[in-house]
């Protein structure tokens, strides 16, 4: 209640001051209304057009006068939209504008047969065809903006008119000026035609902006749909103050209290169409929407405060609209909370869903990595938005890139460089997020990969950081790409009291238990075995197994004749390939390898060393007295 009190003392200091503005503006249209400020535009024109025919345009002088003479083009650009939505028509001038033209129109018949006089009197007729075009559609845009147009209506008034203004500047009097001969009467209709150019070029740039900020005239929608104007002249019948605006007031207090009210239950109600909705799996809706409310409730909160306070500063400027400068700094306002909120939604609801496509398709660092994109997107559409409502020529922008791209990317060709590194190494397949690798002597778990770097965990819990233009000139060794078979090469010793026939029966059982082995890859555990339908088509382009990551080779023989034991060689895959459940397979093989040589009357041998001493010297020995 505190926070809507304030703000509505707040709105009142600012209504009285928008209400000075637009007495002031109103006082200043008796003395400056749009066909003033339209001359004064054209007139700049033409000192800008004669100043830049300076040979100095390089100077510091040069360039100073040239921006404050653009600088008032501004300043009158900006007035006049205020302008329009209040102008009246004088009838008195409009008809002497027709008598005068009818006059033109009948001089113009007459002369035909005279090349200056119908030149000059033709040139007259179209630069008052161009003048009436022009204010016509200044009229025409009041009238939309008063019966509540859209901004679609208003632009192609705009557009109509433009195009006629292109038909009136093709006019063609090249015969008729071809047989004027007098030096003076030439320069006098080169002079005119300049002075048209001028007007036809200022009339168009004028337009230009209003159909620009054809969106700034849409501000009286709102009045027209509620009737606002109804109510507040009613208010003010009833409450009469003279130096107070009371009807506005008090609508703009019902507007705050509305807003500051829906921010307390309008993320519920974006979070019931957004995710309720949309949301099939209803086990985790209680955690998502604590995830969700809570990420947007602060920008959702900022934008309908923002919002309102945009309504207020409308109704206090009814009739005219919202001053440019203004209605831009509320835009860019809003293309940031909005970008916020997209964002917000992103880390809250999105990364929820995202998780869930991830762990379907096992390709968790692509949806990394598309989240990542899309932050960044979503970032640059909402700088260069609020460029383009700060004045900037995006198109010309982006054009400029193709220049300067060079030296960007010399600058950052480490960036660019692992940026592609990072795309290639997500669709090369070579590792995947939670992969064990081992890159450039560095070995571990890989956390993630970014569009700068990849993140390894090591195995003494280190993190380490790789950029990714160096992962993709390394050798990588992926001991995660294993279906069936992780590698077991042993040797079992046995004692040199053993004989041949036990060497041959132990042999044999050690092979009947590896080929027979549950915990043991055979020949059939194989890529045809576990692979889909194309597998056996595959099979004939590329080695499959391998391709897939299959082993089950299984081997056992003497080995050799070693110092102290006679060694058998086991060469085998289990069909574990994880960390625990290999060490639990291989334990097992173990115990059940010491049964099979004990079984078969062998003993393992241990190191030993024989010493043979073939002169020793004699020995005496005495009798000891007694």
């Amino acid at each position: 209640m505190k926070k809507i009190i304030l703000a509505l003392c707040l709105f009142v200091l600012c209504l009285q001051a928008q209400e000075l503005r637009l007495i002031d503006a109103n006082a200043s249209k008796k003395d400056e209304g749009v066909y003033i400020l339209v001359e004064k535009y054209i007139d700049l024109n033409n000192q800008i057009k004669e100043f830049t025919k300076n040979d100095d345009q390089n100077s510091s002088t040069f360039n100073g006068i040239l921006m404050e003479l653009e600088k008032n083009k501004k300043t009158i650009l900006s007035k006049i939209p205020n302008i329009i939505v209040g102008q009246k028509i004088n009838q008195e001038a409009v008809n002497r504008f027709l008598q005068i033209k009818q006059q033109l129109l009948d001089t113009q018949k007459k002369n035909i047969d005279k090349a200056y006089i119908y030149t000059d009197t033709t040139l007259n007729l179209v630069y008052l065809n161009i003048v009436q075009t022009f204010y016509s559609c200044l009229f025409e845009i009041e009238k939309l903006f008063k019966n509540a147009a859209s901004g679609e209506d208003l632009i192609a008034a705009i557009d109509k008119t433009m195009e006629k203004l292109q038909i009136l500047s093709n006019t063609n009097l090249e015969s008729f000026k071809n047989k004027i001969t007098n030096p003076e009467e030439l320069e006098k209709i080169s002079a005119k035609e300049k002075y048209i150019d001028n007007a036809l070029d200022s009339y168009s740039e004028i337009l230009k902006y209003l159909r620009i900020n054809a969106h700034l005239l849409e501000s009286n929608y709102l009045f027209s749909l509620l009737e606002l104007q109804v109510w507040i002249d009613h208010i003010n019948e009833k409450v009469d103050i003279a130096f107070l605006n009371v009807g506005k007031i008090v609508i703009s207090a019902l507007v705050l209290v509305f807003f500051v009210s829906l921010r307390r239950f309008f993320s519920n109600i974006v979070y019931f169409f957004l995710v309720r909705l949309l949301y099939r799996n209803k086990n985790d809706i209680d955690d998502i929407k604590v995830i969700f409310i809570e990420n947007i409730r602060r920008p959702v909160g900022f934008f309908l405060l923002v919002y309102a306070a945009s309504l207020c500063l409308t109704i206090a400027s009814y009739p005219v609209p919202l001053s440019i400068d203004l209605s831009n700094l509320f835009y860019i306002i809003y293309a940031i909370l909005i970008a916020w909120l997209v964002l917000r939604m992103l880390d809250g609801y999105g990364v929820v869903l995202v998780s869930k496509l991830a762990q379907k398709s096992g390709k968790k660092e692509v949806v990394n990595l598309i989240i990542k994109i899309l932050y960044f997107v979503i970032v640059v559409i909402a700088l260069l938005y609020i460029l383009a409502q700060l004045g900037f020529n995006i198109s010309a922008i982006i054009a400029s890139l193709g220049i300067g791209g060079l030296a960007v990317a010399l600058a950052a060709k480490d960036i660019i460089a692992n940026f592609f590194a990072s795309i290639l190494l997500l669709f090369d397949n070579s590792f995947n997020q939670g992969d064990w690798v081992e890159v450039s002597g560095i070995e571990g778990t890989v956390v993630e990969t970014g569009l700068r770097k990849t993140t390894i965990r090591t195995f003494d819990n280190s993190l380490v950081f790789l950029p990714n233009s160096t992962i993709m000139g390394a050798n990588i060794k992926n001991w995660s790409k294993r279906r069936m078979g992780r590698h077991v090469k042993m040797y079992l010793g046995v004692g040199y009291d053993a004989t041949p026939e036990k060497l041959e029966r132990c042999i044999k059982d050690l092979k009947e238990f590896l080929h027979t082995s549950p915990l043991v890859a055979h020949d059939e555990d194989s890529a045809l075995k576990y692979g889909d339908h194309t597998t056996k088509y595959r099979q004939n382009l590329v080695s499959i197994n391998d391709l897939e990551g299959y082993k089950n080779a299984c081997y056992v023989a003497l080995s050799e004749f070693a110092d102290s034991s006679i060694n058998i060689e086991l060469y085998f895959y289990t069909k574990e390939v994880d960390g625990k459940a290999f060490r639990e397979a291989r334990e097992s093989l173990m115990l059940e390898f010491m049964r099979i040589i004990e079984k078969n009357g062998l003993s393992f041998a241990f190191p030993s060393r024989s010493i043979y001493i073939e002169n020793l010297p004699p020995l005496h020995l005495r009798k000891k007295d007694k």
